[in-house]
């Protein structure tokens, strides 16, 4: 009898093994499609603004734009695609820049030409999207920035004090957020960030390769 139930409960376990289905391997999960930068609708024409680190005159496909300050251009109805930019400027007006730009449909577009003749496309933003900048009031202030080597300093794309020096001061500076860029003489690390400027202070920020920061404020002596 023993015997006989081992042979009942083999042909049991045979049955259910080739009843039981083999266990499907999951697919691989695929990954999502990376994200593309929005865009505007094909063939919307965009508003482009250029700036430059020196003084400069700008021209997209050989067309000029309006002058909004000595190194800043704007463009408006700008086809999307690869359009020609030329930026002339700085001592004797010597070539800044020479070359396409890929500018999408339907977008303000931020252009910087630095003064290793590189163009860089540094925000885009939908058109009718714009963030409405309402610009601060109040007394001017002052801005120190020091480095640990020489330097050059550039706020809001235009190049200020002596180049190649270890601390700049900046006087007159409107209060409100401003784009600081550092670039280093030796080597060609350059840093940037933004800073928001309170009224009538004097500003202490340090630039070192990992960074700009705020040292300190402290009221501005009248």
């Amino acid at each position: 009898m023993r015997l006989a139930a081992v042979v009942a409960v083999l042909v049991t376990s045979s049955a259910l093994a080739q009843g039981t289905p083999a266990a499907q391997a999951k697919p691989p999960a695929s990954k999502p499609a990376a994200a593309k930068p929005a865009e505007g609708a094909a063939g919307t024409p965009s508003t482009v603004i250029v700036r430059c680190t020196d003084d400069c005159t700008v021209k997209i496909d050989g067309k000029s734009g309006v002058r909004q300050a000595a190194n800043n251009w704007e463009f408006k109805d700008v086809q999307p695609g690869q359009r020609r930019v030329d930026a002339t400027g700085g001592f004797l007006n010597r070539s800044l820049y020479g070359g396409f730009a890929d500018i999408p449909a339907g977008m303000k577009v931020q252009v910087q030409i630095d003064g290793s003749k590189r163009l860089t496309i540094t925000e885009r933003t939908p058109l009718g999207q714009e963030k409405e900048v309402k610009p601060a009031t109040g007394e001017p202030s002052m801005l120190t920035v020091r480095c640990p080597k020489q330097c050059s300093v550039s706020i809001d794309g235009l190049r200020k004090g002596a180049a190649n020096s270890q601390v700049v001061a900046v006087r007159d500076l409107p209060p409100g957020e401003h784009d600081i860029e550092v670039k280093f003489v030796l080597g060609t690390k350059m840093v940037r960030t933004k800073l928001n400027i309170p009224a009538a202070s004097e500003v202490f920020a340090t630039a070192t390769e990992g960074g700009i920061s705020i040292t300190n404020t402290k009221p501005l002596a009248k």
